[in-house]
């Protein structure tokens, strides 16, 4: 038998502690990689639901103003409130698509839990207010040939988004509304 002599030692255990090192480093690398897409990707969810909280925060603004009937006039003279394009002419695009519409700042007099988002969206929330003319308030009002005075209603369309900075998500709503 054979003794063994440290000199002899050809240093295996030195490079399987190296490779070790090395695998371990890379599953560390890897894992941190992975994390961090996910924290990106968590954030741009959280800063999308502030968007549409605040944008749906305008929507319902815009709803309380057409409610207590102190809207307008609807010529375009005030910010956000247009009234209805004749079909057929030039200007028969939708307002809140245009590049030259001029929205409605939403003010800040709902609750504290609503400035906070609205603080935390990077921007206040607009609107546009659209008069879609007197619509059948009913379905049986279609049906009739003679509309009774009762029968017809005014309709609005209200367009709300969130405005944040460059960079974050912007979030746009629209609803018709019958007071």
């Amino acid at each position: 038998m054979r003794g063994r002599h440290p000199s002899r030692q050809l240093g295996v255990t030195l490079v399987v502690a190296l490779m070790l090192l090395l695998a371990i480093t890379l599953l560390a690398l890897a894992s941190m990689r992975g994390t961090g897409m996910q924290e990106r990707m968590s954030a741009n969810l959280y800063d999308r639901a502030i968007s549409f909280q605040a944008a749906e925060s305008a929507l319902r603004e815009a709803e309380a103003l057409l409610a207590t009937g102190t809207a307008g006039p609807f010529d375009g003279s005030v910010a956000g409130f247009y009234g209805k394009p004749l079909p057929g002419s030039d200007d028969f695009t939708d307002v809140w698509q245009s590049s030259t519409a001029v929205w409605a700042t939403a003010s800040t007099w709902w609750s504290a839990a609503d400035a906070a988002t609205r603080a935390q969206a990077a921007g206040a929330p607009q609107y546009i207010i659209e008069d879609l003319g007197m619509w059948p308030s009913t379905p049986d009002c279609d049906t009739v040939t003679t509309l009774a005075p009762d029968c017809l209603k005014p309709r609005y369309r209200i367009t709300a988004r969130s405005a944040p900075a460059t960079g974050r998500p912007s979030v746009i709503l629209q609803t018709t509304y019958r007071p």
